[in-house]
């Protein structure tokens, strides 16, 4: 039978002692008629022994190693099984070797290619591949612990990673490979036991050398930052030492300035989170804090979540000592007209804790918060207005100008408060706002702000200032029922022309039709 029809019948045994009496050109010629095959066989249903079946002849019928390899990473969804290691044994030694060379430059633990150059290796003694692909897809493997079939060479026993590790004769050669360029390793996609904590737990058995582990892993992270999530979890299983910490001090300084100069640009929560992520986690020094004080007050004047990571890295450089006086004053204009409450109380909230640490402060602190004033927020008004009544004792009397020239855009709810507790003039009264000396008037039946000045049009009397009732006397809602066509003025929406008190009514002088 044909190679087609064999495959066509679902023979994948018969498919592999056909390509065994085929010369590499009749294999070469067989490649376009199965590819034709197998593109028309997409668009129809076929049964699983032909599909195989299907798979072998294709695989059969690549020729050079090169080309094998090509098709093995083209179609990583099938495993390896017996029909693949009567497929190579059709080759010679040199020929596996080379496709071995090929296949482990970029080696996965997707589908049979890592399976493949494994058997190849223990099969023909070969090198194995030193690529870090390899590597990677090598440490999957072990974690993982897929189950081999039947001639497939490959696997370590042991009941967890490390056990297979220490059981598997690739790990001397292959474990020095791994901790020389960890990150990938470290960072790649998760799988049921993570390769970085066997490499500490080899690290502390002295299987490898745990300095040399932790220093390139962050060489490696500088030069391709993960996930802020994966950071969390690499940081927290190496558990630095604070020695090991400085140790890689310039490493971490290169990812804090990658990670600013991101979040610089801002964006979105979920675009920035990561990034904030990252940073808390590498657990900076103040004294590398300090060294990169301008940008978190850049910061300030990015989205809510970017501003409030950088107010608190502000905060605990002030506890430390670490800030100027002149940077908590830029970091106070920055955030306290913000419109967010929240980061205007926690701005509020560090002045505070700075005049009751260092009363000395008072005077510059109780400046600062009195930029809040101008914000359109009553509420945090009213907050900065109580810390400066709270502190003002311990300042000095040379900050009062500023704090009344700063009061000047209080509410006015809050006005008469500032006034009394910074001893400025009272707030203007009604008099004031129409010109009139605020003198006590000599007709007691007629108050001061009912005189009329003499730039403003007559004021009305009180009488005449009267909002009617919402509810109608009862002659008026008499009248009403009695005649449905009368409009009161106060129900109406019709323009009226004047004011004019009668005897019978306070309201607007309609015009008569």
């Amino acid at each position: 039978m044909k190679l087609v029809e064999l495959v066509e019948a679902g023979d994948v045994a018969g498919v592999v002692r056909e390509l065994g009496v085929l010369t590499p050109t009749q294999r070469r010629a067989y490649a376009a008629e199965l590819t034709a095959f197998f593109e028309a066989g997409v668009r129809r249903e076929s049964t699983q022994e032909e599909r195989i079946a299907l798979f072998a002849a294709r695989l059969g019928c690549q020729v050079t190693p090169e080309a094998t390899a090509a098709w093995i990473r083209a179609y990583p969804y099938f495993t390896m099984d017996t029909w693949t290691v009567d497929l190579l044994d059709l080759h010679p030694v040199a020929w596996r070797t080379e496709l071995v060379a090929h296949l482990g430059e970029r080696a996965t633990t997707a589908g049979a290619m890592f399976a493949i150059t494994e058997h190849l290796v223990r099969d023909t003694g070969c090198p194995l591949p030193a690529s870090h692909e390899f590597v990677l897809a090598w440490l999957y493997d072990r974690a993982d612990n897929p189950e081999r079939h039947p001639r497939v060479l490959g696997g370590a026993p042991g009941a967890d990673f490390l056990e297979r590790l220490h059981a598997d004769d690739f790990t001397p050669k292959l474990l020095p490979l791994a901790v020389a360029r960890p990150g990938r390793l470290v960072f790649a996609p998760h799988t049921s036991e993570r390769p970085l904590e066997a490499l500490i737990g080899l690290a502390a058995e002295g299987v490898v050398d745990r300095d040399e582990l932790i220093h390139n892993l962050f060489a490696d992270m500088v030069g391709d930052p993960p996930h802020g999530a994966q950071v969390v979890v690499t940081l927290e299983a190496l558990a630095l030492t604070p020695a090991e910490h400085a140790g890689v001090a310039r490493e971490r300084a290169a990812l804090v300035g990658q990670l600013l100069g991101r979040l610089l640009e801002d964006g979105t929560r979920m675009e920035t989170a990561p990034f904030l992520v990252f940073l808390r986690a590498l657990a900076s020094t103040p004294a590398e804090k300090a060294l990169v004080v301008r940008d978190y007050l850049a910061l300030l004047d990015r989205s809510l979540p970017v501003a409030t990571y950088a107010q608190e890295m502000l905060i605990g450089l002030d506890e430390a000592g670490l800030l100027e006086p002149e940077l908590l004053t830029e970091a106070c204009e920055r955030v306290l007209l913000r419109p967010e409450k929240k980061l205007v109380r926690a701005q509020l909230g560090w002045l505070d804790r700075v005049v009751r640490r260092d009363t000395a402060r008072a005077g510059r602190a109780l400046v600062d918060a009195a930029t809040t004033f101008g914000h359109r927020e009553m509420t945090l008004q009213e907050q900065a207005l109580k810390l400066v009544a709270k502190h003002l004792k311990a300042a000095d009397d040379s900050v009062l100008p500023e704090l009344r020239t700063a009061a000047g855009q209080l509410s006015p709810g809050l006005s008469a408060r500032a006034a009394e507790l910074l001893g400025t003039a009272e707030p203007l009264g009604a008099a004031d706002l129409f010109g009139t000396p605020r003198t006590p008037s000599p007709d007691r039946r007629t108050p001061t702000y009912c005189r009329t000045p003499t730039h403003c049009p007559p004021f009305p009397s009180p009488a005449r200032c009267r909002a009617p009732s919402r509810r109608p006397s009862k002659s008026r809602r008499r009248s009403r029922r009695s005649s449905r066509t009368t409009r009161t003025w106060w129900r109406s929406s019709a323009p009226w022309t004047d004011w004019s008190a009668t005897p019978t009514s306070t309201g607007p002088h309609w015009p008569r039709p």
